[in-house]
């Protein structure tokens, strides 16, 4: 297989023919030199200490060597797998040590330790050039910016990863405004059900759900790097769809506050219509 070509033909983990067309339109590909069979990524890891968590190896299996390449062949916009992390050369002992109250406390790479709950994660890519990719032992994908020192729960596995991945710049390119409302409240459940909004199955999870429509994008996400707070964000394609979403919410969650991404497009709009409705909006 050309490494040069965007091809889906090497991929043993299932995606939807969404995450497909998003991969061949942004040339993601799976470099097969850049994984490696079980037993190499076995010994890759006895060889640094670090212990064998099943996901591992079923991420480097199934998507292992997946890549957006970047400006520089040394920094993809997007990787995933630990052979290929090898490959890039992110083993090498970094040059600054991390702050004691850093969000991931640092061990033998690949290997870290989210300071808010203390589990164990390991470096298994990265995503865009600021930022990185950890996987937990159960399989939750969790994304680190360092320079922002933030830690966000992305999904409960790879797969629903890239699916979210894909289904994020659908809609950013079928709704103009794709600004983001974010409720301090678990009421997507409640906004798909009063609004017959169905579910994106590929791209949900036990953690983390996503609805739509052509008019609205619902998710449930953890307000944490840990589940068991949620918040609820909305993206629709008018001020008006947005109104009756966050009725929704208002309605069950009366004391909810909300929060716009104003620097996004659309943002201003519905931040002043949230706040002339009543709502609590902060900013």
């Amino acid at each position: 297989m050309s490494q040069h070509r965007p091809s889906l033909d090497a991929f043993s983990g299932q995606l939807s023919d969404r995450a497909k067309s998003f991969f061949a339109r942004e040339h993601i590909f799976r470099d097969l030199s850049n994984t490696c069979s079980f037993e190499r990524l076995a010994e890759e890891l006895d060889r640094r200490g670090a212990p064998w968590f099943d996901k591992v190896f079923e991420l480097e299996e199934e998507f292992g060597g997946l890549v957006r390449r970047g400006p520089h062949p040394k920094t993809p916009s997007l990787a995933i797998g630990l052979f290929q992390l090898i490959s890039l050369g992110f083993d090498a002992p970094g040059e600054e040590e991390p702050e004691d109250d850093s969000a991931l406390v640092s061990l033998k790479w690949p290997m870290v330790r989210l300071a808010a709950t203390g589990d164990l994660l390991t470096h298994v890519g990265v995503y865009t050039t600021e930022a990185d990719l950890y996987l937990s032992e159960s399989g939750w994908i969790f994304w680190y910016v360092s320079t922002l020192d933030r830690v966000e729960l992305l999904s409960g596995s790879a797969s629903t990863f890239l699916e979210r991945v894909a289904l994020e710049d659908h809609v950013r390119r079928t709704m103009r405004e794709y600004a983001g409302t974010f409720f301090t409240a678990d009421e997507g459940s409640a906004i798909a059900q009063a609004l017959n909004i169905p579910v994106v199955e590929e791209a949900s999870d036990a953690l983390i759900t996503h609805w739509m429509n052509p008019n609205l994008f619902i998710s449930r996400l953890p307000r944490t790097s840990a589940p068991g707070i949620y918040r609820t964000r909305i993206v629709s394609r008018t001020v008006e769809a947005l109104l009756s979403a966050a009725q929704a919410v208002i309605t069950r969650s009366p004391e909810a506050q909300a929060t716009v991404e104003t620097h996004l497009p659309g943002g201003r709009e519905r931040h002043d219509a949230l706040r002339r409705e009543g709502v609590a909006v902060g900013g």
